[in-house]
C-alpha cells in the first residue's frame, strides 16, 4: 500500500509533524519523498561511497546517537563515526588494509571492530588511537560473510572459509584466543548470538538456518518451509528467531515467519510486498523492510498487529538486497542504504510521529 506522508500519518493516528530546520552539516540534504511527501534525509554525499555495517553487526549505539559507517571519502576505505545530533562525522583512524564489509560495534558502545588486512582489531569509539588486535585469520582461509559480538560483549564470533568449507570461530573476550567452535561444509553467511542465552544462529550459502549453542554442540538446521532463508534476527526475548523467507515456487510472495527455539513451533509473522531484507524495532511490534520489486522500490514498514504495510519512501537502489533498513534502538529512526543519487550513500528517516518510541 502507498500512501502521501499525510495520509500515512492519519493511518498511525498521529498529527503532522512540523517542518524540521534546515541542517547545517555540509553533507547532511532533505528531500519531499515523491511517492509520499515524507521528508528524507541524505546523511552523506554521494560524490563517494558509504556504506553500513553488515546487518549481523551493530551499526547504531545504544543511546540511538551515533552512526558507524565505512566510507572512500578520504580516497581510501576508512570506518567513521557520525554523531546523528551534530550531523557531524570524525574517522577512526587510518588503516592501511581496511575491509568495509568487516565493521560493527561492540555489545557496550565502547570498541569497533574492524578487519585490517588479516587482523581484527578493536579500536576504542571515544579514543581511537588505542587498538587491540582480538585475532587473526589463519593463512589460508578467508572471512566469510560477517561477523557478531554477544550484546554483553563477552564473545566475538567469526567464520572462516577454506576452499568449500567453512569454520565459526568463537573468540572470549577481552583477552581469549580465537578457537572453532563449528564446522560446515559450504559457506557460512549471517551470524546472530542470540541476546539472551547462549545461543548462536546463522544462515549458510544455500539458504539453510542452523543453531547451536555457543561451543557448537547442540547443532541442528532449523526446520523452515520450503524455500530459501534471506536473513534473520532473534526476538528481543531470545526465545525465537524472525526469518525472513523466499518461499519455494514461483509467484510467492516472501514471508516473515517466527521460530521458536525450544519447542521448534514455526509460525506465519505475515507475509510482505516482496521484501529482500528486514528489520525490527526494539519489541518487535514493527518491522521495517526494503522491497525488491521493480514497479514499487520502496521502503516500507509492517504493523505486526495488523499485518498492514505502509510505504515511507522510494529507495530506487540498483541492488535492493543492499538497502538493509534498520531502526534505531529506540525506534524513533530509520536509517538505510541506496545509490539512488550516484554512489552508495546513507539515509535517514524520522519516525517519531508514527512509531511509539522503546526502551534503547
Amino acid at each position: 500500500m502507498e500512501l502521501t506522508r499525510r495520509g500515512l500519518l492519519a493511518a498511525f493516528g498521529s498529527p503532522l509533524a512540523a517542518q524540521v530546520a534546515p541542517s547545517s552539516a555540509t553533507e547532511w540534504r532533505r528531500y519531499a519523498d515523491p511517492v509520499t511527501e515524507f521528508e528524507v534525509i541524505r546523511l552523506t554525499d554521494p560524490q563517494w561511497e558509504c556504506r553500513l555495517p553488515p546487518l549481523s553487526g551493530r551499526a547504531i549505539d545504544r543511546r540511538s546517537r551515533m552512526l558507524l559507517y565505512a566510507s572512500n571519502r578520504g580516497g581510501s576505505w576508512q570506518p567513521w563515526l557520525m554523531d546523528l545530533s551534530s550531523k557531524l562525522s570524525e574517522p577512526l583512524g587510518s588503516f592501511q588494509e581496511f575491509q568495509p564489509g568487516a565493521l560493527a560495534l561492540s555489545g557496550d558502545d565502547k570498541e569497533v571492530w574492524l578487519l585490517d588486512g588479516r587482523s581484527i582489531l578493536a579500536v576504542q569509539s571515544k579514543s581511537p588511537t588505542r587498538r587491540r588486535e582480538l585475532a587473526r585469520l589463519r593463512d589460508g582461509w578467508n572471512l566469510a560473510g560477517a561477523w557478531a559480538g554477544s550484546d554483553d560483549s563477552t564473545h566475538l564470533f567469526f567464520a572462516e572459509q577454506r576452499d568449500a568449507a567453512s569454520e565459526v570461530r568463537r573468540v572470549r573476550l577481552p583477552k581469549g584466543m580465537p578457537e572453532t567452535v563449528i564446522e560446515q561444509p559450504g559457506t557460512i553467511g549471517e551470524i546472530q548470538p542470540n541476546p539472551r542465552r547462549a545461543t548462536l544462529a546463522w544462515l549458510s550459502g544455500d539458504g539453510e538456518l542452523w543453531a547451536a549453542a555457543y561451543d557448537g554442540t547442540a547443532k541442528r538446521k532449523l526446520e523452515t518451509p520450503p524455500g530459501r532463508v534471506l536473513e534473520t534476527e532473534w526476538a528481543p526475548d531470545g526465545q525465537s528467531l524472525y526469518y525472513l523467507l523466499a518461499p519455494a515456487g514461483p509467484g510467492k510472495l516472501n514471508e516473515i515467519r517466527e521460530q521458536q527455539l525450544d519447542t521448534r513451533a514455526d509460525a506465519l509473522v505475515a507475509r510482505t510486498s516482496q521484501f529482500v531484507s528486514f528489520g525490527r524495532n526494539a519489541n518487535a511490534s514493527v518491522f521495517v523492510g526494503a522491497s525488491q520489486s521493480k514497479a514499487s522500490p520502496t521502503v516500507l514498514v509492517l504493523l505486526r498487529a495488523t499485518r498492514r504495510e505502509f510505504t515511507l519512501c522510494e529507495h530506487k537502489s540498483t541492488d535492493p538486497a543492499r538497502v538493509a533498513p534498520r531502526f534505531t534502538p529506540n525506534s524513533q529512526r530509520i536509517i538505510f542504504e541506496s545509490d539512488r543519487h550516484g554512489k552508495p550513500a546513507l539515509y535517514l528517516l524520522n519516525v517519531e510521529r508514527l512509531i511509539e518510541k522503546t526502551d534503547s
